[in-house]
């Protein structure tokens, strides 16, 4: 039984930024409801799942986390939405009898059934029954994907600011699509409002989040036009863009990021190198688009962070469309890269495709890729020596160093940085650490400035 001072809650988010976000904007409907917010480990009366289905070994993951969270906590409730608990209700139910699915796209509604279990809690009612009853009454509701206000920066100084959901491509590897739906976008003056109310609130970040951002477009305002509203209509705050989709770095993009207060970082969702391999998973470019879109930012940023998803053992890749990845992410370099073994997922075109990879040959091509991310970090890093960077201080190290992330997207540690300082402040780069990005191991060392 939950205590009789609070009700205990805490959450395991697995996969993209998105779900980090809406994960952010639960937690803190909870907290404003009366609840207590505690960490993945310490007991709780209340967890709450946020799932992803982009892998198996997502949903795989998260099924071992709920199995473990009950198995220390053998009364609390599992509350379960996501992509995940969207395409398999049934099998993510039968993960544990505690365990109570809100589909992904009635996630809005955990948020509704906050105060429910609060007061739930405070009363000693059973909590398995009440959480039940609210979970049937907010799969009830109009559904809202943009019901997720922006949290309250509890969890990071940069808050993420969802504008977009869904997506209209049908890539042949993605079900991600199936359980979003199609391409949603945030009214351009709402997504406005939230972000000025966050600069009044002393955010200094907002992070553009959404299931393909490429794709925002709400009364014929694209996501360049978005930006240089938000950047127009707010004084102070910066503005990073999560993801993005290589042909879609046009000039409109590229003069949008031009823009002093967007921050100098882009993550090209790519997949491979091989335009054979490009047509076949459903992509609608080929690599010579990604290589004009990374010199199209470089021609207006000093030296951009420039990011890649790359997906290896697609079916059918052979040794010459690997070797074609491995071309383009050379004269590419970037400075990090997300590698990936293919994943097959029930529902996409991609399922029976043949040949397939051998697991072995698809995990040694990921490493390969890995070294590349490696080596290009590294170099990332090393010319951020000596130079005076914008950053976030995010986390001051009561127990560990004082973190924060530039504007560039390194992890600092920092010096010298007043005690309890968090939010926006300049910095001069001393040193290199590591290749390796990590919430808990920075790239960098840096001194506080201002």
């Amino acid at each position: 039984m939950p205590s009789p001072q609070s009700l205990r809650v805490s959450f395991r988010t697995f996969g993209c930024k998105l779900n980090q976000a809406e994960t952010e904007s639960l937690a803190a409907s909870f907290a404003a409801a009366g609840a207590l917010v505690v960490g993945s480990g310490e007991p709780a009366d209340v967890v709450v799942f946020n799932t992803c289905t982009v892998t198996s070994k997502a949903e795989q993951k998260a099924r071992r986390e709920m199995r473990l969270a009950l198995r220390l906590n053998p009364d609390a409730v599992a509350v379960v939405t996501g992509c995940y608990a969207e395409l398999e209700p049934e099998a993510v139910a039968a993960v544990a009898p505690r365990a109570v699915v809100v589909p992904g796209s009635r996630k809005d509604g955990v948020r509704a059934m906050a105060a429910g279990l609060v007061a739930a809690g405070l009363e000693g009612l059973d909590l398995l029954d009440e959480s039940r009853r609210l979970a049937a009454r907010a799969m009830g509701r109009e559904p809202d994907p943009f019901g997720f206000v922006a949290g309250d920066a509890r969890f990071h100084s940069r808050v993420q600011l969802k504008i977009q959901d869904g997506c209209d491509n049908r890539c042949a590897y993605c079900r991600v699509c199936l359980a979003r739906g199609r391409s949603v976008s945030l009214p351009p003056n709402e997504a406005l409002r939230r972000a000025a109310a966050l600069e009044s609130a002393g955010v200094p970040e907002a992070v553009l989040t959404g299931v393909n951002l490429s794709q925002y477009r709400y009364g014929g305002v694209d996501l360049p036009g978005l930006l240089g509203l938000l950047v127009a209509g707010t004084s102070s705050m910066g503005f990073r863009v999560s993801s993005y989709e290589p042909d879609r770095v046009d000039e409109a993009f590229v003069r949008a990021f031009a823009l002093p207060r967007v921050r100098p970082h882009l993550h090209l969702s790519i997949q491979s190198g091989s335009d054979r391999v490009l047509a076949a998973m459903g992509r609608r470019y080929g690599r010579d688009a990604v290589l004009r879109a990374a010199e199209a930012v470089r021609a207006v940023r000093d030296d951009p962070f420039i990011g890649a998803d790359i997906i290896l053992g697609f079916p059918g890749e052979g040794d010459d469309d690997f070797r074609g990845t491995v071309d383009l992410l050379e004269r590419l370099e970037p400075a990090w890269v997300h590698a990936f073994t293919y994943s097959p997922r029930p529902g996409t075109r991609a399922w029976d495709m043949k040949p397939r990879v051998p697991e072995r040959v698809a995990v040694e091509r990921a490493a390969i890729v890995q070294a590349i991310a490696e080596r290009g970090r590294a170099a990332f890093a090393s010319r951020r020596v000596g130079r005076v960077v914008d950053a976030v201080v995010e986390d001051h190290g009561s127990v560990g160093p004082v973190l924060a992330t530039s504007a560039d997207y390194m992890k600092l540690r920092l010096l010298e940085a007043p005690p309890g300082f968090r939010g926006a402040c300049s910095c001069s780069v001393l040193s290199a650490i590591t290749a390796r990005p990590s919430e808990s191991s920075p790239d960098l060392v840096a001194s506080f400035i201002s």
